[in-house]
């Protein structure tokens, strides 16, 4: 009888302690009683600096506007039966690291015994140089000349122009480097004399060649 009643006990307490751990467990997963912590706030994070802000300002930026000036030019001298005296004064400016402009003037003096002829010409030049690379720049100009035509009569050529040119650094403060030059005459062939039908350029070709400082 006794051990009946230790038993009945016994599994009244397992079924209690069962219910009760079991409401507990149902309590614990209620979604009003999940424990709530409170949310974390994003705060953003410094912008990541660019290449570009951690370089500051480049080198030709900070260059002052007197260091940019180039001077030069281009001359040439042939004496005898032909004589050409050839003087071209430019200065230029650079624009960007790569990029130059200038002006520059021109007076050739010209004479021939074989042909007569006894002649000056003058005038000048605006012009772009773009660096490729460092030795190599591609070259734009218009060249305006004053001629002698037929009679004695003057007039003005227009002669756009486009090449390149190999540099060779010099160093120097105005005069950075000596560059040889090749330029195409996009107007050669319409710089007829009406008169004589010959062609008024002042150069043989369309093809000029020059060794320029600057």
């Amino acid at each position: 009888m006794k051990f009946k009643i230790c038993t009945t006990l016994l599994t009244l307490l397992i079924l209690l302690s069962i219910n009760s751990a079991w409401a507990q467990d149902q309590e614990y997963y209620r979604p009003d009683s999940l424990r709530t912590e409170k949310p974390v706030e994003y705060k953003p994070t410094e912008r990541t600096p660019r290449i570009s802000d951690l370089e500051g300002p480049s080198e030709f930026s900070m260059r002052p506007p007197i260091e940019r000036v180039r001077l030069g030019g281009s001359f040439g001298l042939s004496l005898g039966s032909v004589t050409n005296i050839n003087l071209s004064p430019m200065a230029g400016y650079e624009l960007t690291e790569k990029l130059v402009g200038g002006v520059g003037a021109t007076l050739m003096y010209f004479r021939s015994k074989y042909y007569g002829i006894n002649t000056a010409y003058y005038g000048g030049r605006g012009f772009l140089m773009y660096a490729v690379v460092p030795m190599v720049n591609i070259i734009a100009e218009y060249e305006a000349m004053n001629v002698e035509a037929s009679y004695q009569k003057r007039q003005w050529l227009g002669s756009p122009m486009v090449g390149a040119s190999y540099t060779q650094p010099l160093g120097g403060r105005f005069t950075k480097g000596v560059h040889l030059s090749i330029l195409y005459n996009l107007n050669y062939n319409n710089q007829i004399d009406q008169y004589s039908g010959q062609n008024l350029s002042p150069y043989s070709s369309p093809f000029v060649f020059r060794v320029t400082f600057l």
